[in-house]
Formats: structure tokens, sequence, C-alpha cells
């Protein structure tokens, strides 16, 4: 799944345009605000086999997976830097006592990714080929972006990198911990080009990663688009899935899939109307915001300026 360079350069305008490119997130954190640290303690059992660390919509902090088989327990997304990744280790240990240890992530962002370091050498990190690309065009961009916000941002990221991995692949990767099954399947682009979910099969768990969140989306990347992520919900809205486990927020059920389903359907619909009717980007934009909002009001309120950008994304896709 590709969007042309057109596109693509557009975005990227668009992007800098809003600042994401320069700060990553709408606002630096308040220094007052407690470091963005993964909760001790605090592993929720879901099903037979899946632990669930909350976030507990706190910023920079994502929702942490421990999957627990008879010969060996996979970890989803390890927090952002050394000291993180060093706390989901230790709920990994009180959880499991496998010596075999996996390690994946959602996708490459800094708060996902750059707590394996903190995981002993003899893990195996598995990432998607889709997800190496994104590390060799990016590297560290999105670490120091974080770490400009704050001296606690930096200071969590000191030592930090991308671990190499030691098992790639393409579109999907099956994982047997023995007992359990994951299955592995690379959706993007959408949030990022490497976008990466991870289907529990005997419990009916998806981590669905920041591809289908109970919030607005973010396209956070050039080779995100309407088009491309609408495309990846429906790759997943066929897995045979109970609960969902976004990376940041709530969970819930399939209809959150269902939910970012429409919203972008309605994004990629109604800009194609509002376009052909003469309307112009800024216009289209104010209006699917207007018009969006209602429909989605159980999703975070802070991310309703999040809608015009998409908008106008789907606005440069429609011809």
């Amino acid at each position: 799944m590709n969007v042309n360079r057109e596109i693509a350069g557009r975005f990227v305008g668009l992007l800098a345009g809003i600042g994401i490119l320069a700060s990553g997130w709408a606002q630096a954190p308040d220094p007052a605000v407690p470091a963005p640290m993964i909760e001790r303690n605090e592993a929720q059992k879901v099903s037979d086999h899946v632990y669930v660390i909350l976030d507990k919509n706190r910023s920079f902090v994502p929702n942490i997976g421990i999957i627990v088989g008879d010969r060996a327990t996979l970890v989803i997304d390890t927090g952002l830097g050394l000291p993180n990744g060093e706390i989901v280790l230790e709920e990994a240990k009180k959880l499991s006592t496998n010596d075999e240890l996996y390690i994946v992530s959602t996708h490459y962002h800094s708060e996902h990714d750059l707590g394996a370091g903190a995981f002993p050498a003899t893990a195996t990190m598995i990432r998607s080929r889709d997800q190496q690309q994104d590390l060799d065009e990016f590297r560290l961009s999105h670490a120091e972006r974080f770490s400009s916000m704050s001296a606690t941002m930096a200071g969590l990221l000191v030592g930090a990198d991308y671990r190499q991995a030691d098992v790639y692949f393409e579109d999907e990767y099956s994982l047997d911990l023995g007992g359990v099954t994951v299955q592995m399947y690379a959706v993007g682009p959408a949030h990022t080009r490497g976008d990466t979910v991870f289907l529990v099969e005997q419990d009916g768990v998806l981590f669905a990663g920041d591809v289908a969140m109970r919030r607005y989306p973010r396209l956070a990347s050039p080779t995100s688009g309407v088009r491309v992520w609408l495309e990846a919900l429906q790759a997943i809205a066929s897995l045979p899935v109970e609960l969902v486990v976004p990376s940041h927020g709530p969970m819930g059920d399939a209809s959150v899939i269902e939910k970012n389903a429409e919203f972008f359907s309605l994004l990629q619909s109604r800009s194609a109307e509002l376009k052909a009717r003469g309307r112009s980007e800024d216009e289209v934009a104010e209006l699917l915001t207007t018009e969006l909002a209602p429909s989605f009001s159980d999703w975070a309120s802070e991310g309703i300026e999040r809608i015009s950008p998409a908008a106008r994304v789907a606005f440069a896709e429609t011809r």
C-alpha cells in the first residue's frame, strides 16, 4: 500500500504547517507533570494468556502487552527509554518463568520501541520489513524531538537506541509460545509505514497499535493517508477479535475497528462530495471538523484538532 509522491509531499507540508514535524505532538509536556513511566504492579489479566498494563490515558505512555505461553513469553511495546524497558521486563518476569522471551513493537515511535534495549541479549526481537524501513529512514529523529521537550524526557532517552531485529517478516508471521499462538500482521501504512498488529489467536485479543483506538487518529508519517488507513482497517476487520487493545487509551471490542473505519469512510466520502461542489480545502477541513465531532463524541475530546489535517489529506487524495 503506497501513496503517490504528490500526495506524500503535500502531506509533509501539512504536517509542517501544523507543527507536527517540529514537535512530534501538539504541545510539550508541562514540566510539573510526572515522568511518563509504566506503572508497576498494574498488569491486568484480560484473557487466559494475555496481560495488559494500561496507560491510564497518560501522554507518552503506551498500553503494554505481555502474552504468556507454556514455553515462551512475548512483550508488545516496551515504553519510552531504558528505565521504562526495565520496568516492563520486571513485570514480564513476575508473570512468567519462561526463559524464552520475544519482543515486538506496534510501530517505531519512541514510547513504543525504545525500551527494548533494557531486555537481555537472549531476547528475540521481531520486526516487519516495513517497520525496519521506518527505522532506516527516520532513525532517532523521533526520539530527538521528544528529548527536546523537557529535561525529564531527555533523561529517559539517554542511551536509548533501536534494537536490531533477530527475525524479519514481510506481511505476516506466526509465533507459537506454547499453547498459544500470536499472529503478526504488517498492515501499514496508516499511522506509520510499519504499523504492526498482533492477534492472540486462542484468546481473540488484538493489539491494534495506533491503527484502531478510541480516539481521533493522527496521520503521523509522510506515508500516511486516508485511503491506506482505511485499507488497514478493512484488513483487520476480518480477524476474529473479541477484545481490542489499542496503543493508547481504553480497551474495547471489535466495534473499535468499525468506528475507526466509519471515521475514515466519512472523511473520504464527504471530502469528495464537498470538493465536487467546489468547496476549498480550508472549507472542507472546517466543515468536516464540525460535522464529524458529534458522531465521535465518545473519543477523547482533546484530539478533535486532528480532524482538520486528516480532512486536508482526504481532500488531497480526491481527484
